[in-house]
């Protein structure tokens, strides 16, 4: 360095303490930079090493709780997302599954690395109801009808497609209570059904069987499209039962015990009544259960 000092310049040196620490700083941050680099590097290669250990080739997938599919049909519903599912979080898998799978309600995935092992438990929805579609141009047309398979949740499991010709299928789905609905838009397989009526037919029906279980079996259909006259059609009694939305457990309990009662009485007076009948049983009060509709014998 120099300095001028009375005319003089004069050169003065840098103390060599001052060089030796400038070095070092230089020497430390060069070498943390290395250091950092090495560890990127270090933990690259190691995760390049555990997902080439866990490739899918060489890994072990062990499946529970499934019964309406078959490992088959759970491992070609991955596909290529069975190479990426042990880099993808538990929760991305589920939802995958969820979306093209629609039986499965739930999936939990857990890696076992020292065993190269993924286990996935599958929760599955049941089967509750079959839900009816008619367009609101052909609502009492049969033939237009559409058909869906429906869990206690109001979530499409199925189309029942009615070219199926298995009886083994027609069966099961026969005995299922049939919802009732309306509606020019029909629902989709794998997603929730958004019509009021479906909802109000699956809470009618879930109170009777928790209620009212021997009402409950007899139950053949359920149209809630108006929440002030809900009807139900039983089995064996050829009345069409009337309930509304804001006294269902009360509504129920009084057809149970009118049925339990007077259901034979009933029977007699439809045989014996004249002309053609459209009986009702009206049960939307609260202390009173009304029976009408039938012609007066000659």
């Amino acid at each position: 360095m120099r300095r001028k000092r009375d005319g003089y310049i004069r050169q003065i040196s840098m103390p060599a303490q001052r060089l030796r620490r400038s070095t070092n700083a230089k020497v430390y941050l060069f070498r943390r930079v290395v250091f950092v680099l090495a560890v990127v590097l270090t933990l690259s290669f190691i995760g390049k090493i555990v997902l080439s250990f866990f490739a899918a080739e060489y890994v072990s997938l062990a499946l529970s709780g499934n019964m309406h599919y078959t490992d088959v049909q759970i491992y070609d519903a991955l596909g290529e997302q069975l190479q990426n599912i042990v880099t993808d979080s538990e929760k991305q898998t589920s939802i995958y599954l969820k979306k093209h799978l629609s039986y499965i309600k739930d999936a939990h995935v857990t890696k076992h690395v020292m065993k190269r092992m993924l286990t996935i438990k599958i929760t599955e929805r049941e089967p509750f109801v079959r839900l009816r579609v008619d367009s609101t141009a052909n609502a009492s047309a049969d033939e237009d009808s559409s058909f869906f398979v429906v869990d206690s949740e109001g979530h499409v499991l199925k189309h029942i497609d009615k070219k199926d010709a298995n009886p083994q299928i027609s069966e099961q789905f026969e005995k299922m209570v049939v919802l009732r609905a309306v509606s020019d838009e029909l629902p989709k397989v794998g997603a929730a059904v958004g019509m009021p009526e479906v909802a109000l037919g699956l809470e009618i029906l879930k109170t009777a069987l928790l209620q009212e279980r021997n009402l409950a079996t007899q139950i053949e259909s359920i149209d809630a499209s108006d929440p002030q006259k809900i009807k139900l059609q039983l089995d064996a009694f050829p009345v069409s039962v009337w309930l509304a939305a804001d006294a269902i457990e009360l509504g129920l309990h009084h057809i149970a015990l009118f049925l339990k009662q007077h259901k034979i009485q009933v029977l007699q007076l439809i045989r014996e009544s004249s002309g053609e009948t459209q009986p009702y049983l009206d049960a939307r009060f609260q202390d009173t259960v009304y029976l009408g509709g039938l012609a007066e014998s000659e």
